[in-house]
């Protein structure tokens, strides 16, 4: 993934002002305005397309609002109802098009076994997942399964709540940017199992970089072009993690963060709805404690799901803070120049192993 252009937003109500910029969208003619822009077309579908994201974003924008009017108990099906009307928004601003599909495009959740991490749910070939997924990412993921704990493991802002409920490390790698390539500063990576070969299982990851180097209690990663864009993901605080990979039956599946979102919040809605008394022992924490690591997400995904959309919808990264957000870590000039001449001879070492 390239990092687009990011734009920080100063702001002491960052929930406030994302709504505020979604807001545009509830507006037919600047609707109308984006998809000509766009499309570099005029025509009547595209008319019948910005009503219809017009509306549909102000649907979402209520359910979000009445979010706060609700408990626990019923909250996660208002977060899912608004995260559904914000992915179909994107579909339309995407293709210019209303979706085709009225399903959700994932199967039912799997009988409750009286665990609650282990609750899964299978992505369906098509509806509005597939759909939203196919945005941004072009992975397809019909027929695998996934379970509330993989899920949960992919969220870099509750990486400390994940990893004091399972006692094991998330697949999120905190991680250091600069312009020789990535630093990995995650703390216990001899906890990580096969950390090397499931970095290398990351599409792209072998292009960007040289064979990553451990050196005392760090990974470093080099980049082998010296380009800034890399595969690392943003928290709502603007730090950078690198996520690891889910194997399923031989396949490496990269999740994006805004897909990982989409499906917790279809377990944790299904499972609210339809299988009340067990969500009411889970919240209550009568029978485990995971509802330690439920509160901490679903405080991080009312914020940072419609942050992730207006990226999409405007194609750069929005940081919304009341502190200035650091992107780079510093270094000394002459930390630089070492920095280079070691990379500079991995790569030559690399080279010179294939084409012998």
């Amino acid at each position: 993934m390239s990092h687009r252009q990011l734009r920080e937003v100063r702001t002491e109500e960052p929930v406030k002002e994302i709504w505020s910029m979604l807001s545009y969208f509830e507006s037919k003619h600047n609707c109308k305005q984006y998809l000509e822009n766009k499309f570099q077309t005029q025509n009547e579908g595209l008319v019948d397309t910005a009503n219809s994201i017009a509306f549909t974003m102000s649907t979402a924008r209520e359910y979000y609002e009445a979010t706060e009017r609700v408990t626990i108990l019923t909250r996660p099906l208002l977060i899912f109802y608004g995260m559904t009307a914000l992915a179909k928004v994107l579909f339309m601003a995407t293709h210019g098009k209303k979706s085709p599909s009225n399903s959700h495009g994932l199967g039912k959740v799997d009988k409750w076994n009286g665990v609650f991490p282990d609750l899964t749910m299978e992505v369906r070939k098509d509806g509005t997942f597939p759909q939203f997924h196919g945005c941004f990412n072009k992975e397809n993921l019909a027929g695998t399964k996934f379970s509330l704990k993989e899920l949960f493991s992919l969220v870099p802002e509750a990486k400390v709540e994940f990893e004091t409920v399972f006692k094991e490390k998330s697949r999120t790698l905190k991680t250091e940017h600069c312009d020789y390539g990535i630093n990995v500063v995650d703390t216990e990576l001899e906890k990580y199992f096969n950390l090397e070969t499931k970095l290398a299982k990351i599409p792209g990851f072998q292009d960007k970089y040289a064979e990553p180097e451990r050196i005392a209690d760090k990974l470093f990663l080099w980049s082998k072009n010296h380009e800034i864009d890399t595969l690392t993901t943003r928290t709502i605080s603007g730090e950078e993690y690198l996520s690891l990979p889910i194997e399923q039956n031989g396949r490496f599946l990269v999740v994006p963060e805004m897909s990982a979102h989409y499906l917790i919040m279809y377990l944790l809605g299904m499972l609210s709805r339809y299988q009340p008394e067990e969500w009411g022992k889970t919240i209550k924490g009568e029978e485990s404690g995971e509802i330690y690591l439920v509160r901490k997400f679903l405080d991080i995904t009312i914020r940072k799901f419609p942050n992730l959309i207006l990226n999409e919808l405007h194609d750069r990264d929005f940081v919304f803070s009341g502190t200035r957000v650091e992107t780079k870590n510093k270094l000394t000039t002459k930390q630089l120049d070492e920095i280079a001449e070691h990379t500079r001879r991995k790569i030559a070492e690399d080279l010179r192993r294939r084409m012998y």
